[in-house]
């Protein structure tokens, strides 16, 4: 999962990576979602928004910091009160898909969700 970081024309610092869901967890999305989006955080202030897998341009994470600031603009908010800017909480105490994705160890990072899911392993 690629993590870009890019200012904006106001000169705030943003970061950028991509959410794909598992399959368990996709079903409690809005299905516009359900295939994955990605997520833009700025990072003074903790505001997010999120641009759809469909609407992303292949390659995104090897474009200049102008258009991924216009693919920013475009994407849809995240409401504030959904995430602690401080702790990337959510007022239930769980992380937000986003965060938990931002914050994977290095590895691959096709699908997020539960860890042992799929796990055979003794």
């Amino acid at each position: 999962m690629p993590l870009r970081s890019f200012e904006d024309r106001e000169g705030n610092e943003w970061r950028v990576w991509s959410v794909v869901p598992s399959a368990h967890a996709a079903v409690t999305l809005d299905e516009e979602f359900r295939g994955g989006w990605l997520c833009f955080e700025r990072v003074a202030g903790g505001e997010r928004y999120r641009l759809t897998l469909s609407e992303a341009p292949a390659g995104w994470e090897l474009l200049p910091d102008e258009r991924l600031d216009l693919l920013r603009r475009v994407a849809q908010p995240v409401p504030v009160s959904a995430v602690d800017p401080f702790t990337g909480d959510t007022p239930t105490g769980k992380r937000p898909i986003e965060t938990a994705a931002r914050d994977r160890p290095s590895g691959p990072k096709s699908v997020i969700g539960d860890p042992n899911e799929g796990d055979e392993r003794p």
